[in-house]
């Protein structure tokens, strides 16, 4: 989304003004419009309630701490509320770029990793949509959502949800999708096999890095960099 340079202006100010109060508001009709923090903690949470939603093309807050991607609760803020979501983050009362999600007009490869909007999660979301026309659900998540807690999954969950069946690896087909385990016990990273044993995915070791970008890798090649394949799942 881009955003008129009065409304960024406009955003700006106000949650600079805000810090270290997680500040934040609307955009209505190209301008931004700020609402009220009504949290109980408004340095480390910001809630906020609007009776009309009609014409609101973007909702937006700040994080005070300057952490450049959603929390959990902001991609379930974003999931409910069910429009475009916006982050400026505030370092020392200065504000950074607002970035928004979801973000998903982008070429397969190349892109920038930010946790929860430029992801290997997102990357199969995206991959499925336009190859195969399967809208896979969106899904919260921590960043190091599940190095060693089986419930937190996300893969795993998302295919028991989808009905999808799990399949041999030896038997692995383009268009299926794979499962890492790096660094941890259960499966933290995924990507879609390609044809000639290439893997589209997109690993980072921070939540936030614009240097690390989606690529493609020969999945033997990671399997062995990897602790293990978790498993392989495929659409029934």
């Amino acid at each position: 989304m881009r955003l008129h340079p009065n409304a960024r202006h406009a955003l700006l100010n106000h949650v600079e003004r805000e810090w270290p109060r997680e500040a934040g508001g609307v955009i209505r009709d190209g301008g931004f419009h700020p609402v009220e923090n009504l949290h109980d903690d408004p340095e480390h949470y910001w809630e906020f309630e609007l009776e009309d939603m009609a014409g609101v093309e973007a909702v937006i807050h700040s994080h005070p701490d300057g952490s450049a991607f959603p929390s959990r609760q902001d991609l379930q803020s974003q999931i409910a509320v069910g429009c475009l979501h916006g982050i400026v983050p505030v370092a020392d009362g200065v504000a950074g770029d607002v970035f928004f999600w979801p973000d998903r007009g982008r070429p397969y490869l190349g892109r920038p990793y930010r946790h929860g909007v430029t992801d290997c999660f997102t990357l199969i979301r995206d991959w499925y949509a336009r190859e195969r026309g399967i809208e896979l659900p969106p899904q919260a998540y921590d960043w190091r959502w599940d190095l060693t807690s089986p419930q937190h999954d996300l893969f795993v969950r998302t295919r028991r949800a989808l009905g999808w069946r799990r399949v041999e690896p030896c038997e692995a087909q383009p268009g299926d999708v794979v499962v890492f385990a790096v660094g941890g016990s259960v499966g933290n990273h995924g990507g879609v096999l390609l044809e000639d044993g290439m893997l589209l995915h997109h690993p980072s070791v921070k939540p936030f890095d614009p240097t690390s970008l989606s690529h493609r890798t020969s999945v033997n090649r990671l399997a062995r960099l990897a602790r293990r394949i978790v498993e392989v799942s495929r659409p029934c």
